[in-house]
């Protein structure tokens, strides 16, 4: 009597190279920068932001990592591009337990808008980022969406 063959189990899909997107624009923002701006509060006031920010390509380059740091708090940025989608993903998470996840479809005259929902022990809030790069220099604002339309909510400069 002859056995036949043990089928073979089904080879795993071979992963997809990183986005070459991806080490392009990580090697654009990498650096250490210190930013300044504001913060804005409920009441049409406004806080001083005063921040160092730290970015690098990590995580075999799949990953830009933005890493906040602030006397009141840390904040961990992470953006990967996705080649299928052709969109970027954003997530930042706080070291107050919140988080927001954003999406962008990349630069456009000079300008990058990430739109996203941030979420913390308060609920959610739509939110838009912005970022502006111009040499060493890096603008960046939000947005918060309340009440049905867009509020300011925070801007800085960061210079490398």
């Amino acid at each position: 009597m002859v056995v036949p063959p043990m089928p073979q189990p089904p080879r795993p899909p071979q992963p997809t190279p990183v986005s070459a997107d991806i080490a392009k624009e990580g090697k654009l923002l990498a650096g250490t920068y210190a930013c300044k701006g504001n913060r804005m509060v409920g009441n049409g006031a406004s806080l001083p932001l005063q921040s160092t920010l730290a970015v690098k390509l990590d995580l075999d380059n799949a990953w830009i990592v933005g890493a906040w740091t602030e006397k009141t708090g840390k904040l961990v940025d992470y953006r990967t591009f996705d080649d299928v989608a052709k969109q970027w993903t954003r997530m930042q998470l706080v070291s107050d337990g919140s988080h927001s996840v954003l999406t962008s479809l990349g630069e456009k005259a000079g300008e990058w808008v990430w739109e996203g929902v941030a979420s913390s022990s308060r609920g959610s809030v739509t939110v838009r980022h912005h970022e502006a790069l111009s040499g060493k220099e890096l603008k960046i604002w939000g947005e918060a969406q309340l009440g049905g339309t867009w509020q300011k909510s925070y801007e800085a400069t960061c210079k490398r």
